[in-house]
């Protein structure tokens, strides 16, 4: 069959007080779900597949349409979170009025939480919870022999199927999996506004998370890796195409230290010459460890800091200490990794106009490179959510209505126990305003721009940023 797989346009992203250019950012990175499950069924199956990257040229719904009538597929696939519930909607039905399109198939973190309520949203066929390659596979070939698709593991093909409670094609080792295909997609156009300036992709090398932060949806206990020969030959493919950043989204790249030196080693060992950037914990972080990573070509490292007093820290199930934090930016500055930091603004232990004042505080004394502040929007299925409604902070019904009806004017809910939303806003902005407006920031970074192309991208994005709704 002919498969088209969709990351749809981010027309109608439900309001979720991230910043605009922090959600910018995210859109100019390669879609990496779609690209491995296209890559899965290029190399394992015999179905035709390609990838339309909506978010990539921007693309209206009209255009969206056209493109999927030139190319004319059987089957459309589209990946959904749950902020972009509405245009993964407006995306199928723009499908929908294509006339060689027979099924539509909707997977995705979304899909992993609410698979019930979507699959019957009008215009979608089926769902597939959790990992997706076999599954989607098995669907595709029970569609082409014209079979109902009852009954497949991780498929939920209607309202009355029972919801999978187990990934059963699960895989506990990540090298089963092919390496990217970076041919279906225009890797050449993606670019990392913080980063060097290189053709830039990204790539997981593990996958979960064992920790157990309150406001993360991360699935727990699953961690698992790909081994450090299986990452390095995907790493020199990407190089063999002209990539030279990478940025590894794992969501935790050091769950221990011992697999991030023996990647290094393994990077050093082969000779690879590219920069590279990773998320961190805190947590055992040392000057070894950073003293490898930099010599393997690592040049910045994001940490999810979140807050800076130990209530704070504590509340949100960090397990990191506010004098860890600080030696681990300390660190990363003597070894000279860059590094971003982010931060939670709204959280329950901020009851004053004062404690956020004092998070904005502990990141400017904290200095790092880059800093990302976000209003803290608990989604459904966290643990501060649960905690939220426990408390009659929080209530899962506006949450309901709008699985069952999307809609465009949806608002995720905040923690609005001590502030009102507006209040957030204006802190949220106070706080970019502080960090980004300081002239020690404006010269430090100006000194790091290497060419016009460089300077109009992270001028694009300070704009946007300081001006964020």
């Amino acid at each position: 069959m002919r498969v088209m797989l969709i990351r749809p346009p981010a027309k109608h992203t439900v309001e979720s007080e991230v910043p605009a250019a922090v959600e910018a950012e995210n859109l100019s990175y390669p879609p990496l779900a779609i690209l491995a499950l296209a890559t899965y069924l290029k190399a394992h199956t015999h179905h035709e597949v390609c990838i339309l990257d909506a978010q990539l040229d921007n693309l209206d719904y009209e255009t969206l349409e056209a493109k999927v009538k030139e190319w004319a597929p059987e089957v459309v696939g589209i990946t959904v979170f749950t902020v972009g519930l509405v245009d993964c909607l407006r995306a199928v039905a723009s499908a929908r009025r294509c006339p060689s399109v027979k099924h539509v198939v909707l997977g995705g973190p979304h899909i992993n939480d609410f698979p019930k309520e979507s699959v019957g949203l009008a215009g979608v066929d089926a769902v597939v919870k959790g990992e997706g390659q076999k599954p989607l596979e098995l669907l595709l070939d029970a569609w082409e022999k014209g079979l109902t698709p009852r009954g497949i593991p991780g498929v939920v093909a209607h309202p009355d199927d029972p919801v999978p409670t187990e990934d059963v094609y699960f895989s506990n080792n990540l090298d089963d999996y092919p390496p990217l295909d970076l041919d279906l997609i225009e890797y050449n156009r993606y670019y990392d506004v913080m980063g060097e300036g290189g053709i830039f992709t990204t790539m997981v090398t593990s996958r979960g998370c064992p920790y157990r932060c309150t406001f993360c949806n991360t699935p727990r206990h699953r961690y698992r890796v790909a081994t450090p020969g299986r990452v390095c030959d995907e790493i020199e493919g990407f190089l063999a195409k002209g990539i030279k950043e990478i940025y590894f989204v794992d969501d935790t790249f050091n769950i221990t230290n011992k697999r991030v030196h023996e990647l290094c080693d393994e990077i050093l060992r082969r000779g690879l010459k590219f920069t590279w950037t990773v998320r961190f914990r805190v947590k055992g972080v040392d000057r070894p460890l950073l003293e490898k990573m930099k010599a393997a070509g690592c040049h910045r490292i994001q940490f999810g800091v979140e807050q800076g007093t130990e209530e704070g820290l504590l509340r949100l199930k960090k397990d990191v200490s506010s004098a860890e934090i600080e030696h681990a930016f300390a660190l990363c500055r003597e070894v000279g990794v860059r590094t971003v930091a982010y931060f939670m603004i709204g959280t329950p232990t901020e009851r004053s106009r004062q404690d956020v004042v004092d998070t904005i505080n502990y990141s400017i004394r904290l200095n790092p490179d880059f800093v990302m502040y976000n209003i803290l929007t608990p989604f459904p299925g966290t643990t501060i959510y649960d905690e939220g409604m426990r408390d009659g902070v929080l209530d899962i019904q506006p949450w309901l209505d709008f699985m069952r009806q999307p809609h465009e004017d949806f608002k995720a809910q905040v923690w609005d126990e001590h502030f009102t939303r507006d209040e957030l806003r204006d802190m949220l902005h106070m706080a970019y305003r502080r960090f980004y407006w300081r002239p020690t920031f404006v010269a430090r970074n100006l000194a790091q721009i290497r060419n016009p192309r460089d300077l109009l991208r992270k001028a694009t994005a300070g704009l946007r940023l300081l001006t964020a709704d």
